[in-house]
């Protein structure tokens, strides 16, 4: 009898476009985790153990495919010296804007201070920790802000905006972004994940005229995922295929997308390597079984297909329904 592949396999084989017996699912399922446990955010970020606990308890409460090391914005903008204001005990801290409007400091920033920092300093080592035990057979992800976001939380502006009005000005403060985004990669990849996710809904908004800027600039990020041996995936919440087919020409190793089918997914990508993550609406799961079950009966993918995994399209609310997330999961596995 032929033995079952683990979660890891299947996330790997996935982006290998390898044959695999299921579609893989990936939550990005971080203060739910909190939630469940009644551990506040602020709480588990001070204790590892804490932090290790939600994660790897609410991945065997679902059985879903891969633990994320977080869903947190503030993180990155942290280390860049931000303040934070805490709101809920299950919300991640929103992060004030820089009062200077240059990003230049941020080159002076070493990777040994990312690794050993405050809340980071938690999340690099929670996730060695889940690496350690459970990294053989279930897949890590990686979740870091990107630049469009990190540069507008940063400086308080409409990034996007400023691309049209001053673009030069605004493309190097990106840049200087990116850059520091690489250390914080290099250091992320020294523990081994499988995934490193790019989170960064400013990415559709993007002008025309700036997508070819876009992919150079994004180029090293990609570039260093792969050489750790990982996959790039971007995460830019809502979508159309026209800006898919812009985002394809960034070169991730995959992308996630809701509102595109596998056959217009499949014709976009014109053959290229790069693997869809088939996302679910998150707002789904906090609207009831009805509307859920009506969504995943007309729009979840049937049977297995090359280069395809399940996801959502932005984070699971921490209010989610555990009911919801287990009838995801139902349907899913039939």
């Amino acid at each position: 009898m032929e033995k079952a592949a683990t979660s890891r396999e299947l996330v790997r084989g996935v982006f290998d476009f390898a044959d695999v017996a299921r579609l893989p699912f990936i939550p990005w399922v971080f203060t739910h985790a909190a939630r469940l446990e009644q551990l506040p955010l602020r709480r588990i970020y001070a204790d590892p153990t804490q932090y290790v606990k939600c994660l790897r308890n609410a991945q065997k409460l679902y059985g879903y495919d891969a633990v994320i090391s977080g869903f947190d914005a503030s993180l990155e903008a942290e280390l860049c010296g931000c303040a934070l204001g805490w709101k809920g005990d299950y919300e991640a801290p929103v992060a004030a804007p820089l009062a200077s409007g240059n990003l230049g400091y941020l080159a002076a920033i070493s990777e040994a201070n990312i690794g050993k920092s405050g809340r980071t300093g938690t999340v690099m080592e929670s996730m060695r920790r889940i690496g350690m035990v459970s990294g053989s057979t279930l897949a890590l992800a990686t979740v870091v802000t990107g630049p469009l976001t990190l540069t507008a939380t940063l400086l308080g502006r409409d990034v996007i905006r400023d691309l049209l009005d001053k673009p030069d000005e605004t493309k190097k403060s990106v840049e200087m972004a990116v850059a520091f985004l690489l250390k914080v990669i290099q250091t992320c990849c020294e523990l081994e994940p499988d995934l490193v996710v790019v989170a960064d809904r400013l990415v559709p908004a993007l002008p025309a005229v700036h997508w070819p800027w876009l992919r150079s600039t994004m180029g090293p990020i990609v570039n260093t995922v792969r050489f750790y041996n990982a996959f790039s995936v971007l995460l830019p919440g809502e979508s159309t295929p026209g800006t898919l087919a812009n985002m394809i020409e960034l070169s991730f190793d995959g992308i996630v997308a809701g509102e595109v089918d596998i056959k217009t997914w499949n014709g976009l990508r014109g053959g290229r390597p790069c693997v869809l993550g088939k996302a679910i609406p998150s707002r789904l799961l906090t609207s009831g079984r009805a509307a859920l079950g009506d969504y995943l009966k007309n729009n979840l993918p049937a049977g297995v297909h090359h280069g395809v995994f399940l996801t959502t399209d932005w984070e699971v609310p921490a209010a989610a329904s555990p009911e919801a997330v287990h009838l995801l999961m139902k349907a899913i596995s039939s």
